[in-house]
């Protein structure tokens, strides 16, 4: 897969609901971060990418332009990868330097952009000065060669298809670690859960659901509602907990939907039995239709929340 490819399969993976609420926290920038950082570290390879496909014949004697773009698309792509894998995997760097360590890269080639397009003419290393520029003759496509002092004069060559090869390992490592670190904490996510069935919770209410409809429909036994009225609503509180446990604010919205439908009727329902109105009353009826529409996609919900568990 192409840095572009595996940046847009992180971008979608990291909106799973399995993952992103329980990874990010609620403070800003936690979140947004990670996306902005993958969109950085698209457009940086997208500018590669475009000056790998200038042919060699149209590049100029002295292309300047083409040198200062590529070294800060290099530098720029470091950043958001850097970024990127700091808020996936929590680790803790003392400096970018120990990040490149972690994953063999020249911290070098971070240093050449520095000397060219940073601060060349107050650069200061190690609390010294060094001032650099880019020599005045003509350059290639791929090479080209600075100078400076530093303070002893010094001469340095680059090769930039080298300095694009290591980036492009660099930022395949590291995006396929972060996938890998998302799918490891899905995976330790559906471990948790997946002893907890939500079906299980409202498989056994078809006969407190009957007795609820006795409220409107039979003389002698109405009074039985008052209690299934009550188990039914815990059991849509608890379902209603258990989603909240394992999504926290990210519960589907068609769920929230449909519990909100259950809880309105099963409400109206003890409404009318608290103030004598639930017998013979042809509304509840007809709202305990759409709770059976209701809870009959309730139960398909969890079920295949509980397969997606498994």
């Amino acid at each position: 897969m192409t840095v572009q490819e595996l940046s847009r399969k992180i971008n979608n993976d990291i909106h799973n609901r399995m993952f992103q609420p329980n990874h990010f926290n609620e403070d800003f920038g936690d979140y947004e971060k990670c996306f902005t950082s993958l969109d950085l570290i698209e457009d940086c390879q997208d500018a590669i990418d475009e000056f790998i496909a200038i042919p060699e014949s149209k590049v100029p004697r002295r292309s300047v332009l083409n040198i200062y773009g590529v070294l800060q698309a290099t530098f720029c792509q470091q950043d958001g990868l850097f970024g990127l894998f700091q808020n996936i995997s929590r680790e803790k760097f003392k400096s970018i330097t120990d990040f490149f360590t972690l994953f063999e890269f020249d911290s070098k080639n971070r240093e050449i952009r520095n000397d060219i397009v940073g601060h060349p003419s107050t650069r200061i290393v190690n609390r010294k000065p060094e001032f650099y520029f880019i020599d005045k003759g003509p350059n290639s496509k791929y090479k080209f060669t600075y100078a400076g002092y530093s303070p002893e004069f010094v001469v340095k060559k680059v090769d930039l298809k080298k300095i694009i090869d290591e980036q492009n390992n660099l930022a395949t490592n590291v995006l396929n670690k972060v996938i890998k670190m998302i799918n490891e904490k899905m995976n330790q996510h559906k471990e948790k859960h997946k002893s907890e069935s939500l079906h299980s919770i409202v498989s056994n209410l078809n006969y407190s659901i009957q007795l609820i409809k006795r409220g409107y429909s039979d003389t002698q036994r109405a009074f039985q509602a008052e209690g299934s009225i009550k188990i039914v609503a815990s059991k849509m509180k608890e379902v209603e907990e258990e989603l909240k446990n394992r999504f926290k604010s990210s519960i589907p919205e068609s769920m929230e939907y449909t519990l909100k439908n259950i809880n309105y009727i099963l409400e109206r329902m003890q409404n009318w039995y608290d103030n004598n109105e639930l017998l013979d009353n042809k509304n509840a009826e007809i709202f305990m239709i759409a709770f059976d529409k209701e809870f009959d996609e309730l139960e398909i919900m969890l079920k295949e929340i509980d397969e997606e568990y498994k």
